[in-house]
């Protein structure tokens, strides 16, 4: 059990992006479904997550086809600009493993993020979810733990 963070947007206005976001019940349960995505931004900067004592980032993706899926992660040290890892691409060969035509339970651990200079596991504000080819996507169950 976690306490739901305030999202500002599901699907942040960025120029270049032509996702489209809406909400998706399945099993009486409400995804974010993002359909042709390039990449969304999903915004929580006003209040930002402190992942410092986590170990790993949760999420399940449903893909009905695609190759691979992309997840990189922001943070806003104080008085800095945000600083982003590097897209960590999963697919059929990495551990999480993402597989289109099922749901995906994608635990990452935090050290497979490749992170630069400056990056605060303190104040985690932006996730930015792309793909190369996996146009339509649900997302659920979004949370850092240990």
């Amino acid at each position: 059990v976690y306490d739901d963070v305030p999202v500002e947007s599901w699907r942040a206005p960025w120029g270049g992006s032509t996702t489209q976001y809406e909400e998706y019940g399945v099993a009486g349960d409400l995804t974010k479904l993002y359909s042709d995505l390039n990449f969304v931004g999903i915004l929580f900067d006003s209040i930002p997550i402190d992942a410092s004592a986590m170990t790993h980032f949760h999420l399940d993706v449903y893909a009905p086809e695609g190759s691979n899926f992309k997840v990189k992660l922001v943070s806003f040290p104080p008085g800095g600009a945000g600083v982003e890892t590097l897209d960590l691409v999963l697919d059929g060969t990495t551990t999480p493993v993402f597989m289109a035509g099922g749901w995906s339970a994608l635990d990452i651990p935090l050290a497979d993020f490749t992170t630069p200079d400056g990056f605060d596991w303190s104040a985690i504000g932006q996730l930015v979810l792309s793909t190369n080819d996996s146009r339509l996507v649900l997302v659920d169950n979004i949370h850092f733990h240990k």
